[in-house]
């Protein structure tokens, strides 16, 4: 068995304690982990229940990880998890964090889809099929997708692609009809727009 001979706040974190093992430095934990496992100067420690300690300290250094992560920019589920992976955490511990925080309403793929898809419509004018293609790409569920997604109607869409298509065509110089249709139809393809909406943009920008 192994001793606690002293246990001390860090200098540059009071939220944080270094515990002293045998009179030498044995680990630092976050003051919660000392409170859950009441421990205490001269209290005896087996190496499975220092073990037991280490492994909840690392479980909240993953979700604290989460936290700081959300607080610069929103995420996704998905997009998190991957953050975390890169960080070299436990997938285990990964889970439990990410279940923590959903629970605490801290990630809300829901709520990330609204934003995304109003920055994505309002901001770079984006087509269904683009924003839609991203929100999968971020791990989003499809069902939350497609319904927010439902939501603009058609007559939006024509609207932001036309609107689109008008400020295309200044900077299109081509006097040929047809290279000009081209080149228009590309531009909001890429951009997201599904060929139906395309052509009547065209139809009605070139009247043809």
């Amino acid at each position: 068995m192994k001793k606690i001979t002293k246990i001390e706040y860090q200098k540059k974190n009071k939220d944080r304690v270094n515990v002293y093992i045998d009179d030498s430095f044995g680990f630092g934990i976050d003051l919660n982990i000392l409170i859950k496992y009441s421990l205490t100067k001269n209290m005896e420690l087996s190496d499975e229940f220092i073990e037991d300690i280490l492994k909840s300290e690392e479980e909240i250094n993953v979700y604290n990880y989460g936290l700081v992560a959300l607080s610069r920019s929103l995420k996704s589920e998905k997009q998190l998890k991957e953050k975390m992976l890169d960080k070299g955490y436990d997938l285990e511990l990964i889970d439990r964090a990410i279940e923590k925080l959903k629970n605490r309403g801290y990630i809300n793929d829901e709520y990330y889809c609204d934003c995304l898809v109003n920055s994505r419509i309002n901001g770079a004018k984006y087509g269904k099929r683009r924003i839609a293609q991203e929100l999968y790409d971020k791990g989003v569920d499809r069902e939350i997708t497609d319904d927010k997604l439902k939501e603009i109607s058609d007559e939006e869409e024509f609207e932001r692609a036309y609107e689109l298509g008008l400020k295309k065509l200044k900077s299109i110089n081509e006097e040929d009809t047809r290279k000009k249709s081209g080149k228009l139809s590309n531009h909001l393809i890429y951009r997201g727009f599904d060929y139906d909406t395309v052509k009547k943009v065209i139809e009605k920008i070139l009247k043809l």
